[in-house]
């Protein structure tokens, strides 16, 4: 029986389009980008390709034109996604919900500015337990404080790498939401194969899960 669903919470269920255009674009005006003729368009298509090759996305484009300055994540571009309430809504009916994600400080401040922290009983973030996904270790501390077994819990994230690969390993139950960067990614194996694939949020309370 699941027992709880746990969420990513980056291109899940919160929409980072927004952040990441403007990332790009800031980073294409540094003079480091403009010597080397880097559009923001240019940046982009390298963030995607690290995240179809399973490289941190971000910091793969630094090491390799070798930035010195670094555009920041703007958490202020950050928007909920549409459908987001309606469905922590509806699956809070049947089970409990969790967050498992890499974050940093300030995430709870930033799930009560969207309206949703209310529907969260177990929350795991990378800054506040110092490990961060793909490690098994997170999955296990959340396991632990929600008190429940991996077969009993399911991760709903959009990174093959992160999300649905170290799940999978701890026994957990996965959806992949193919949402962002994660969406350039495709399956190696069984190990990193979810068990259900949905496009957007809206999809997932009719999957069969319970």
């Amino acid at each position: 029986m699941i027992r709880i669903l746990f969420f990513d919470i980056g291109y899940t269920l919160i929409d980072e389009s927004a952040v990441w255009e403007q990332r790009c674009r800031e980073q294409a005006q540094t003079a480091e980008a403009k010597r080397l003729g880097l559009s923001a368009a240019d940046i982009r298509r390298e963030i995607e390709r690290a995240s179809a090759e399973r490289k941190p996305q971000y910091r793969t484009v630094v090491e390799k034109y070798r930035f010195r300055e670094v555009a920041p994540y703007r958490h202020a571009y950050e928007t909920l996604y549409e459908d987001a309430p309606r469905v922590l809504s509806a699956l809070s009916q049947k089970a409990a919900l969790g967050v498992i994600a890499n974050q940093a400080d300030g995430l709870r401040r930033r799930l009560e500015r969207f309206g949703i922290l209310s529907y969260f009983t177990c929350i795991v973030s990378s800054w506040d337990v110092g490990v961060m996904k793909p490690e098994g270790r997170i999955f296990e501390i959340a396991l632990d404080r929600a008190g429940c077994l991996p077969e009993e819990a399911v991760m709903i994230g959009d990174r093959l790498d992160n999300d649905i690969a170290p799940a999978k390993a701890v026994g957990m139950k996965t959806v992949w939401v193919r949402q962002g960067f994660g969406a350039c990614q495709t399956p190696r194996s069984q190990a990193d194969t979810p068990d259900y694939t949905v496009n957007c949020l809206a999809d997932l309370p009719a999957l069969p899960l319970f």
